[in-house]
C-alpha cells in the first residue's frame, strides 16, 4: 500500500465516521422530539383527567349542597308556618282581650 492508498482509506473511514456521527446525531433529535411529544401528550391527558375529576368532584359537593339547602329551607318554612299560625291565634286572643277590657272599661 502506498500512502495515497492509506491517506484515503483514512478520508474514507473519517467520512464513515462523521456520517455515523451525524446519523446518530439525526437519530437522538428524533428520539428527542418523539419523547418531547409523548410528555406533552402525557401532560396534556393528565390535565384532561384532573379537570374531569375536578368537575366530577365539584358536581357532587352541587347535589350536596343542593340538598342540604332543600333541607333547611323546608324547615325554615315549617318554623315559618307555625309562627303564622301561632301569631294568628295569638292575634284573635289579643283581639278577644282588647274588645274585652275596652267593654268593661265602659
Amino acid at each position: 500500500m502506498t500512502r495515497a492508498d492509506t491517506l484515503l482509506k483514512v478520508k474514507e473511514a473519517e467520512a464513515k465516521a462523521a456520517q455515523i456521527v451525524k446519523d446518530a446525531q439525526d437519530k437522538q433529535k428524533a428520539i428527542v422530539a418523539n419523547a418531547r411529544r409523548d410528555a406533552l401528550g402525557r401532560i396534556r391527558d393528565g390535565e384532561t383527567k384532573m379537570k374531569e375529576e375536578r368537575e366530577k368532584a365539584i358536581g357532587a359537593e352541587k347535589v350536596k349542597l343542593d340538598a342540604a339547602r332543600k333541607e333547611q329551607m323546608a324547615k325554615g318554612n315549617a318554623e315559618a308556618n307555625k309562627a303564622l299560625n301561632t301569631s294568628e291565634s295569638k292575634i284573635f286572643a289579643i283581639k278577644s282581650y282588647l274588645k274585652e277590657s275596652f267593654e268593661k272599661s265602659l
